[in-house]
């Protein structure tokens, strides 16, 4: 029934336009289709949001008035014991790839829509766009009732059944599903002033390093998104260094012309990445090539709205993603003296992070060693709101319903 609805606004409003010809068209019908899936959220189960971790500190101090949340993100301290073998975390991540890959396909579709009624305004719409988009409307209104009881281990094959069907829409007409990983590794490039190897070759190690933990990321998501043997999946992945704004190792499908960005700007805008990693390492050289390159805004901009990308922040990544970036002082593991000028602990205190959570902060790498800290930081109104993640955590994030929830994988061995 919803769906006929929406299909006789859609057509109504066209012909609307069609009779007017108003150069408005595209701003209204955009304006009405977005009234639509609000209507429809209104009937669907409310659903609370919950924080499962038993590790979430609450600061008495007023938090900030920041509303921003990122469209869907994962928050973790361990790739391998958070999401490797984290079933509930990978389902999560699986849904919101292809919800990003849906929600691009609609973009495209209601473009071409809007294209066919303004150079065949005597035919009007053409329906068979029309009829494209309402099965990706049914398909988003099913994706929206997921609750984070569905990406249980128990149930989480609901996930992957409405994932299956969506990938399978997704590359009806080209035959294949494209994936852009944009893989940001400026953290680990911090230089240990320490180390006995020269710059060079500390430089070189983290490079091969982060080539490898990319590596390891690629195969994942194409373990997540092949539908089956037919399935044409394109990986693609180039990797972005935020302190010179470099980017480098591009790798896609050997068989076809790819056009990669030529910039750090052009990465995180115009090539629309799928997933946006942003890989661990020192907090702080991290955020300083962050704030040095201006790449604050044009990360959030990426990351939220209704078709933003996933965001993947593990360790040093989850923590640039909250709201209070000084967390990383508060166990010394990080060397601030690598930054030019904020050399002390001191120099970090209330550095804001992308805020991706509201006014949550997040400390990694959480472990019954530092509750006792975490108490009295977040008593001294260091920060207002923390959830403090164990190696085998992820806080997942959906901006959509404004909610996040935390779950967990396996304790790893000691």
């Amino acid at each position: 029934e919803e769906a006929t609805t929406m299909k006789a606004i859609r057509t109504l409003l066209f012909y609307a336009a069609l009779l007017s010809h108003s150069p408005a068209a595209a701003f209204s019908f955009n304006s009405v289709r977005n009234q639509q899936r609000n209507s429809i959220n209104l009937h669907q189960a409310s659903v609370e949001s919950v924080e499962t971790s038993s590790d979430l500190v609450e600061s008495s101090s007023t938090p900030s008035s920041n509303s921003r949340w990122a469209t869907n993100a994962l928050l973790f301290s361990s790739w391998t014991d958070g999401i490797v073998t984290n079933h509930a975390a990978k389902s999560f991540l699986r849904y919101s790839i292809v919800n990003k890959l849906l929600q691009d396909h609609v973009v495209d579709k209601e473009v071409g829509l809007e294209t066919s009624v303004k150079f065949s305004p005597c035919n009007g719409p053409d329906v068979e766009k029309l009829n494209n988009l309402e099965a990706a409307d049914v398909l988003s209104d099913s994706g929206k009732k997921f609750t984070f009881e569905t990406f249980d281990v128990a149930v989480r094959n609901e996930v992957d059944s409405w994932a299956k069907e969506t990938l399978q829409y997704c590359s009806t007409e080209t035959g294949e599903v494209t994936v852009k990983l944009l893989y940001i590794p400026t953290a680990m490039y911090a230089l240990n002033p320490q180390s006995s190897n020269t710059p060079g070759k500390q430089r070189q190690r983290a490079r091969a390093d982060g080539k490898k933990r990319r590596t390891q990321v690629l195969n994942l998501l194409e373990t997540l998104l092949s539908v089956d043997s037919s399935e044409n999946l394109s990986l693609q992945t180039i990797t972005l260094d935020l302190d010179d704004d470099s980017l480098k190792q591009p790798e896609g499908p050997h068989n076809s012309q790819l056009q990669f960005p030529k910039d750090g700007k052009e990465a995180l805008s115009t090539w629309n990445p799928t997933v946006i990693y942003v890989e661990g390492g020192n907090t702080f050289w991290l955020q300083h090539c962050i704030d040095k390159g201006q790449y604050s805004q044009l990360i959030i901009d990426a990351c939220t709205g209704e078709s933003g990308a996933v965001y993947c922040g593990k360790s040093a990544g989850a923590i640039v993603a909250g709201d209070d970036v000084s967390t990383a002082t508060w166990k010394g593991w990080d060397d601030p003296s690598v930054v030019p000028n904020r050399e002390t602990y001191d120099d970090w205190i209330g550095t804001r992070g992308f805020q991706f959570s509201e006014s949550l902060s997040f400390f990694p790498h959480m472990s019954d060693d530092w509750i006792e800290l975490v108490n009295d930081k977040v008593k001294g109104k260091e920060a207002n709101s923390t959830c403090c993640l164990r190696e085998e955590e992820v806080c997942c994030i959906t901006g959509e319903r404004k909610q996040r929830f935390v779950v967990s994988g396996a304790a790893p061995e000691c």
